[in-house]
């Protein structure tokens, strides 16, 4: 996909909290005086090293505060963002939650994306009170955490949207999950698929693989025992490849339907998968299209353009770390007095009703026990080399564990 940068005029209104993009390339502040004053720490930690390249989001906050740092910083001072690599490993994790806490002493963390992080370091954040304005959040642990607030809606979400969408389209009966074993992901997010399921009369079964032992030919094997008529891959870009290919060799997109989560959702992603998955993969998005006619996604793709790496991946993710590292910029903007740890965390538990056209539902951080602000998205279907979208308007999952979210967004209002 050709990504397209189209300049867009507007101002940024801070005190509010809501995501509204500056003209062109700018990005906080908005008046091109590069800040000098004492920086403001600020980190992630992301699983770039491992199974998959992890990094995106953060990659998307790094370029977002270069432009907050050419355009005023927070009130002057330049934020100093510092990325830690867990290498997937919680032990690596939970030293590199220690060392940007305690050593380097963030203000909070933005950007972050890891399959391990959350579980290693979410009771230090609460003891430390630091807030989390994730990027994307992966197992479990991301999306029950009282300080972590990811802006994604997760892979079971994601999962489940797209088995829902094509056993709904399709009026499908038998449905294969295929994730990878990592604790807190596969089981989830497969057992969240199985769940939604037997509550609307799709038999779902699951195929859990060793994620260190990939065999495409061995899953795809062992997905056709159970003679599904749809496959949804929970699990990272990467993953799903070997699997796509040994899929091929059996001819098995000619009768079965294929969903996949939002990490499919890549500017690469058709061109990877190949011509015979042309028109019969649907892929869920947990944000809306990269080339959406919006001041945030177009601000989003110029930010990208000057202050990222060519190599930055364009993908949901991206946006959800860009989107991150804005609504931080935002909060500390409209702290008043010194912007510090405490400060932070009160700011970021009183945002609410964040409206952008990068989302298709406000986003919040509250002060909830746990965070799922998103949980609305799309369908596009890859065809010709791209993406074309399949529904006209967002829907949600039909989890059942999203019922205490719900309730809390009801009952406090931060989602109107």
């Amino acid at each position: 996909m050709k990504q397209k940068i189209i300049l867009a005029l507007g101002l940024m209104a801070a005190a509010s909290f809501s995501v509204s993009a500056q003209a062109q390339d700018r990005c906080g502040m908005g008046n091109g005086k590069k800040a000098s004053g004492e920086p403001i720490q600020i980190g992630a930690i992301v699983g770039k090293t491992g199974p998959e390249d992890f990094s995106s989001a953060a990659r998307a906050a790094e370029a977002y505060f270069k432009c907050v740092n050419a355009n005023g910083g927070i009130n002057g001072r330049p934020v100093n963002y510092t990325v830690q690599d867990d290498t997937w490993s919680p032990e690596v994790a939970a030293q590199a939650g220690s060392k940007l806490v305690k050593d380097t002493k963030v203000v909070g963390m933005v950007g972050s994306t890891s399959f391990v992080e959350c579980g290693s370091n979410n009771k230090l954040y609460e003891q430390e009170g630091v807030a989390v304005i994730a990027g994307v959040g992966v197992p479990r642990a991301c999306f029950y955490g009282k300080n972590y607030a990811p802006f994604n809606q997760g892979p079971r979400q994601s999962t489940i949207s797209a088995a829902q969408y094509i056993a709904e389209t399709f009026k499908l009966k038998n449905i294969t999950c295929i994730a990878p074993g990592i604790p807190g992901f596969g089981d989830w997010v497969c057992g969240g698929v199985e769940s939604w399921g037997k509550a609307n009369g799709v038999n779902v079964k699951q195929v859990i693989f060793d994620p260190g032992q990939l065999d495409g030919n061995a899953i795809v094997l062992q997905a056709q025992a159970s003679k599904p008529d749809g496959i949804v891959l929970g699990m990272p870009r990467g993953m799903m490849l070997p699997i796509l290919t040994a899929a091929e060799q059996q001819d098995m997109g000619k009768s079965i339907k294929w969903g996949l989560p939002t990490s499919a959702y890549h500017t690469e992603m058709p061109k990877a998968a190949g011509k015979y998955w042309d028109g019969k993969l649907y892929v869920h998005m947990e944000l809306e299209p990269l080339d959406k006619d919006g001041a945030d996604t177009k601000n989003w793709l110029a930010v990208m353009a000057k202050y990222g790496n060519k190599k930055d991946p364009i993908d949901s993710f991206s946006q959800a770390g860009y989107l991150a590292a804005q609504v931080a910029t935002n909060t500390m903007l409209g702290i008043k007095g010194d912007v510090d740890r405490k400060a932070f965390l009160t700011a970021a538990r009183g945002i609410k009703n964040v409206k952008t056209d990068m989302l298709c539902s406000q986003w919040y951080f509250g002060d909830g026990e746990r965070h799922q602000a998103n949980h609305n998205g799309r369908v596009a279907l890859i065809t010709g080399g791209n993406f074309k979208l399949q529904t006209t308007s967002c829907f949600q999952a039909k989890d059942a564990d999203l019922a205490d979210v719900l309730a809390y967004e009801s009952k406090s209002g931060v989602a109107k």
